[in-house]
C-alpha cells in the first residue's frame, strides 16, 4: 500500500532560538535529513511548514495550516488534508535520528488502526507516528474548539500504541526519538559550539 510522507516544520523554533529547520547537522539541513530519509521509504512527501514556498525542494509538496497557531495538530491536518494515500508516516523535523527501520515497523502495523505511536513507558511519541486520513474529521473538531494537544482526538480514532519492548527490535530508543529544541541539544551532540550562558 503507498503511504504519503508528513514533516511537521511549522515550530517557531523559540527554545532554540533560530529557525530549526534550516540548522546544519551532519552537514545537512533537519528539512533536508529528513526529507532525504523519507524518500526511501514514502510515496510522496509534505512539509506542514505555514508556507507554500519556503524550501523549494523538488517534488516536495508544502502546505500552510488552516488553523494557525494551533501547534503540531494544525500542521498534521494539513499534511493529512494534502495527502494522496489513506496512510501517512508524519514526524517532526527536529527528529534527526528517527530512522526507516522504525516508520517502517510502525505502518507494518497499521491494518485495522487510525493511528499507530510509539509508547515509551507512560508517554506517546505522537510526533513520531503514522496517522490514516480518517483522523482529519476527529482533528478538525478539536482544532475547531481550540484544543492543540495532539493526543485529544485519540478517543475518536483506532489507536495501537507499540511498547517500549516492542520498539527496541528497531532501535536505540533514547537515540531514535532525540528531539533537538534548544542550542545545549546540538552542542550536546557535537554540532555546534558551547552556548553562551
Amino acid at each position: 500500500m503507498a503511504v504519503s510522507g508528513i514533516i511537521l516544520a511549522g515550530g517557531r523554533s523559540s527554545r532554540m532560538g533560530r529557525d530549526k529547520t534550516l540548522l546544519l547537522f551532519k552537514n545537512e539541513t533537519l528539512i533536508e535529513r529528513t526529507v532525504r530519509k523519507l524518500q526511501n521509504f514514502v510515496d510522496e512527501i509534505i512539509i506542514a511548514s505555514n508556507h507554500t514556498a519556503k524550501y523549494n525542494l523538488p517534488g516536495i509538496v508544502e502546505v500552510p495550516d488552516s488553523y494557525p497557531g494551533m501547534g503540531p495538530l494544525g500542521g498534521m491536518h494539513a499534511g493529512l488534508m494534502t495527502a494522496q494515500h489513506q496512510y501517512s508516516f508524519i514526524v517532526s523535523c527536529d527528529m534527526p535520528f528517527f530512522t526507516e527501520e522504525l516508520a517502517r515497523y510502525l505502518l507494518e502495523r497499521r491494518a485495522g488502526c487510525d493511528v499507530v505511536v510509539p509508547e515509551i513507558g507512560n508517554r506517546l511519541e505522537p510526533l513520531c507516528a503514522v496517522y490514516s486520513r480518517n483522523c482529519i474529521k476527529p482533528i478538525e473538531k478539536c482544532l475547531q474548539a481550540g484544543v492543540s494537544q495532539v493526543f485529544r482526538f485519540y478517543p475518536d480514532v483506532r489507536v495501537c500504541k507499540i511498547v517500549e519492548s516492542d520498539l527496541r527490535q528497531v532501535g536505540d530508543i533514547k537515540e531514535i526519538f532525540c528531539n533537538l529544541n534548544t542550542p545545549e541539544d546540538l552542542y550536546y551532540l557535537g554540532e555546534s559550539d558551547k552556548p553562551v550562558s
